[in-house]
């Protein structure tokens, strides 16, 4: 199998496998961007109408990859600040615990411990052999336990959560549950009818392949009301928009709109807007089935390919806890040289946290998988 097409490069390029660090931008993405920048935007108000119909199909594409409504979808320029809509919003008591993972990225982890100052303990869970034992959350999870952050996939070491299990415990803690899932959402299926998460964000700018500072945030429609500081700008109200009809609809009573929709403010990327609807719609058209199984037969491949080659996984071959993020380290080569030789080569992979990433998408080819096992056999592990 060749694969269903590889992403535009440099000539120079062997293999991308860095979807974990930055998505490329697809094809798609890019014409609508251009199309915003060089026959919309120069118009000004004179034909910028058609561009604000992007955020709505956005808005229908994560609804349905997500199997959420739309109403529960709101656009954010990033996961940090999905996260912070839930870590300020809600109202926190002294004695409140928020679960935390050890080896979390940071955009998880500092602003639930930013709420120490109101009395609120963060409770650890340990990460063990790469990732996180079921049992190590339960004992992490009690009483005075208001929250779990969680990220679906580990950054670093790719383990992927069992985030039934997670809901399940916080249910019985009566606990939210707030995902961090911008290493998952686009590679791994995930739906919040099943999972009942009740917040997620995710930057659109890794799997989903969409424009950086572009982000998804989602929060279950019975959970909107506990946000009780989010911002709301002009579009956050419910008929904002009629002041454009003339006098006597300039209002400053009006309600909050009954939406997560009501935290994204005003004017926003139309430009990143439109290259997101563009990447999502090509994202729903390949098929979220398909492309989890896609990526999880690369990354399989890639482990026992690199495992082969006398490398050390940091995750064991089990397939329990796996992703799209295949990490390894070398026996006597640190990760960082490893990594520079492959970039010197044409081959773009990542080093968080000292380990040599790996992460390919559906777009990847077979011949790129290739490439990288073929230059880790010329070096020594």
């Amino acid at each position: 199998m060749s694969g269903p097409g590889r992403p535009v490069g440099t000539a120079t390029d062997r293999a991308y496998l860095d979807y974990a660090g930055l998505g490329r931008l697809r094809p798609a993405a890019v014409a609508a961007m251009r199309t915003a920048v060089d026959e919309v935007l120069p118009h000004g108000s004179a034909r910028v109408g058609p561009l604000f119909g992007a955020r709505a199909a956005a808005r229908r594409s994560v609804a349905r990859l997500l199997g959420c409504t739309p109403e529960e979808v709101a656009f954010v320029p990033n996961t940090s600040a999905g996260i912070h809509l839930v870590a300020d919003g809600l109202d926190w008591h002294p004695g409140d615990q928020v679960v935390l993972f050890d080896r979390d990225f940071p955009a998880n982890v500092r602003p639930w411990l930013r709420l120490r100052r109101f009395g609120v303990e963060p409770v650890w869970v340990p990460m063990r052999d790469g990732g996180y034992r079921i049992e190590d959350v339960a004992a992490a999870v009690g009483p005075a336990t208001r929250l779990v952050a969680v990220s679906h996939v580990n950054f670093a070491t790719g383990f992927r959560c069992d985030l039934d299990r997670i809901c399940a415990l916080a249910a019985e803690a009566g606990a939210l549950v707030c995902v961090d899932a911008v290493q998952s959402f686009g590679a791994l299926p995930l739906s919040v009818a099943d999972t009942p998460v009740d917040f997620l964000a995710a930057g659109a700018h890794k799997w989903l392949c969409g424009p950086p500072g572009t982000g998804v945030f989602y929060c279950r429609a019975d959970r909107l009301e506990l946000l009780r500081t989010t911002p709301t700008g002009w579009f956050g109200h419910e008929g904002a928009a009629e002041v454009s009809k003339g006098p006597g609809h300039l209002r400053y009573d009006l309600p909050e709109r009954a939406a997560a929709a009501r935290v994204e403010g005003g004017m926003y990327d139309l430009v990143g807007m439109a290259g997101l609807a563009a990447a999502l719609a090509e994202l729903e058209e390949a098929g979220t089935t398909a492309v989890a199984e896609r990526v999880r037969a690369l990354a399989d491949r890639l482990r026992s390919g690199i495992a082969e080659l006398g490398y050390h996984l940091v995750l064991p071959p089990d397939g329990t806890g796996h992703s799209g993020v295949v990490s390894f380290t070398g026996r006597r080569t640190e990760g960082v040289e490893i990594v520079r030789r492959l970039a010197s080569a044409g081959i773009h992979v990542s080093v968080p946290d000292g380990l040599v990433r790996v992460s390919p998408h559906f777009w990847t080819t077979d011949g790129e998988v290739a490439e990288i096992l073929s230059e880790l056999a010329v070096q020594k592990p």
